[in-house]
């Protein structure tokens, strides 16, 4: 959980630079979700203060956009925000579907 004083931030993200204790400014905020959403799509996942902390960060996942990133769109997905217009993340079904008209793509893809 974020506070003024204190933040759960997970270093293995920077091998590079020093540890920050907070994240004050919104690039600095990018620079974390960036560095965390690379870290999970090489298969590290994030930790549970992680998804904790990214729950109040939509402005910060709004303006910063990840748009290759399949953790960056599972995020986006875990917290119910919408999704991202014109990434390359689709299914080949999906990409079919618009490629031939079908909007929404698929009336069952709520389901799955």
């Amino acid at each position: 959980m974020e506070s003024s004083t204190h933040m759960n931030l997970d270093y293995s993200v920077y091998p590079d630079v020093e540890n920050p204790s907070l994240l004050l400014t919104p690039q600095d905020k990018a620079d974390y979700l960036t560095r965390i959403c690379n870290a999970w799509d090489f298969g590290i996942l994030p930790t549970p203060d992680t998804l904790l902390l990214f729950a109040g960060w939509k402005d910060i996942f709004d303006a910063f956009v990840v748009p290759h990133s399949p953790a960056y769109a599972a995020f986006r997905d875990y917290y119910g925000w919408p999704r991202i217009p014109d990434t390359i993340l689709e299914a080949p079904w999906e990409r079919i579907d618009r490629c031939n008209g079908r909007t929404p793509p698929d009336p069952c893809f709520h389901l799955v």
